[in-house]
């Protein structure tokens, strides 16, 4: 029997008998072919009672009265299965499914699956309705882009690109509250990468700059430093110190019972920043290169750094050096001499000399001084000498004397200033005397 090309539809042959037949077989193939919709895919084997007309996908493995029919179309006709061998191209839709299926000539592909050009396409919509200007529209909870495996011949590496047309166009992605806009990043307007934030949408301002040819970074705006640790008070030098979350601190905040050092500072990593802050009244002294901590943990500060109370030093981590290094700090002691001018209250002296060492931290001057007389004309009631600056209201002193005749006594400086007394009494005319004395003031 001669059949059609396509659909294998028998034809009636020249003076055939039963023409009906062949006719009603036709028509049966025509049936189970034309509007392919069937019930499913993946059956391997015959549902029990199958209705007049129910079509199948017979799936791979198939056994009893699908057997060896795998991927072929099963109609129950007339009480019995027929079988249509797809051909490359034939469309079915799958009802269990719900998508539309195509045979490649091997297996039934699901459309979604086959390669899908939108070249010069007006615009698309993903679960949205696309249009002017968003001409590519997605309406999800959720977007993935994945690099193509170097094994699939891709590179395994996966960029967004937006391209604008002029430096002076902006190519961005902004972030939105119900289409209100609150964030910005990108080359917004210029060349220069930048962030921009804004509380309703209409009013911006710039909070991050990267310039594209130095790659300088600028912040137009205010820098806030959260992580705050802040320890109680040092009652003694530390050394490795480690107060509890320093790790993730941004700023130290420290105070002292009384003058302390620190000889090391634990959590240092390559290029990390940290703001010390003095809140107390007493001075912090970070230690140079001290062996009393670990090598990892010391600050390497070409001397030993005095922060005074309600000062900061900023420190860095050089991860190469393995030392805390100083950005900025508060005043750095200065030492220097002075010559003071000796001259007594009342009374007379003989040939005097005096020589002076101060230390300048900020605004307190640590002094001391040595005065030798070789006598004392008739007797003085006190010494005067000169401070080597103008102290800003009272200071305290110390001082000690020793006489050239081996008479030794203490003496007593003026809050004033710049007055040297004995506790006993007046310096005696014919003696000579060496006056070591010392104090502190403020400028």
């Amino acid at each position: 029997m001669t059949t059609t090309a396509n659909l294998g539809l028998p034809l009636i042959e020249a003076a055939q008998a039963q023409k009906h037949v062949t006719h009603n077989e036709a028509l049966r193939i025509l049936d189970a072919a034309i509007q392919i919709a069937v019930a499913d895919r993946n059956r391997t084997a015959p549902p029990a009672a199958p209705a007049e007309g129910e079509r199948h996908i017979v799936a791979a493995g198939a056994g009893g009265g699908w057997s060896g029919q795998a991927q072929a179309i099963a109609t129950w006709q007339d009480g019995a299965w027929a079988f249509l061998a797809p051909k490359q191209g034939w469309c079915v839709w799958s009802v269990a499914d719900d998508v539309l299926l195509v045979f490649d000539g091997a297996r039934w592909r699901d459309l979604r699956d086959l390669p899908l050009s939108l070249d010069n396409a007006a615009h698309v919509g993903v679960n949205t309705t696309a249009a002017s200007p968003n001409l590519l529209s997605v309406k999800s909870n959720a977007a993935l882009f994945a690099a193509i495996a170097a094994s699939a011949g891709g590179n395994g590496d996966v960029r967004l690109q937006l391209a604008k047309e002029t430096a002076a166009n902006t190519a961005s992605v902004v972030f939105s509250d119900n289409y209100s806009g609150r964030a910005e990043f990108g080359l917004v307007g210029s060349g220069a990468f930048k962030l921009k934030v804004s509380p309703d949408g209409a009013a911006w301002a710039e909070a991050l700059v990267i310039d594209q040819a130095s790659a300088n970074l600028a912040l137009p705006r205010g820098l806030s430093l959260t992580g705050i640790v802040a320890p109680p008070p040092l009652a003694a030098d530390q050394n490795d110190y480690a107060p509890a979350g320093l790790g993730a601190a941004a700023v130290l905040q420290l105070s002292a019972t009384a003058a302390r050092a620190i000889t090391g500072l634990a959590g240092g990593t390559e290029g990390r920043v940290l703001t010390l802050i003095n809140v107390g009244g007493s001075p912090l002294t970070l230690r140079d290169d001290s062996a009393a901590s670990a090598a990892a943990n010391r600050f390497a500060l070409g001397g030993n750094l005095v922060i005074p109370g309600k000062q900061a030093a900023l420190l860095r981590y050089d991860g190469s050096a393995a030392r805390w290094l100083a950005i900025a700090a508060g005043p750095r002691p200065i030492t220097a001499t002075w010559t003071p001018v000796v001259a007594a209250l009342t009374g007379t002296l003989g040939a005097a000399t005096a020589t002076g060492t101060y230390t300048i931290t900020g605004n307190r001057v640590d002094w001391s001084a040595t005065i030798t007389i070789n006598s004392v004309g008739t007797a003085a009631a006190a010494i005067t000498f000169s401070l080597p600056s103008a102290p800003n209201g009272s200071y305290s002193g110390y001082g000690r004397e020793g006489a050239v005749t081996g008479f030794s006594a203490s003496v007593s400086i003026s809050p004033g200033g710049g007055l040297v007394q004995r506790y006993d009494g007046m310096f005696l005319g014919g003696n000579g005397y060496v006056i070591c004395i010392g104090g502190v003031f403020y400028t």
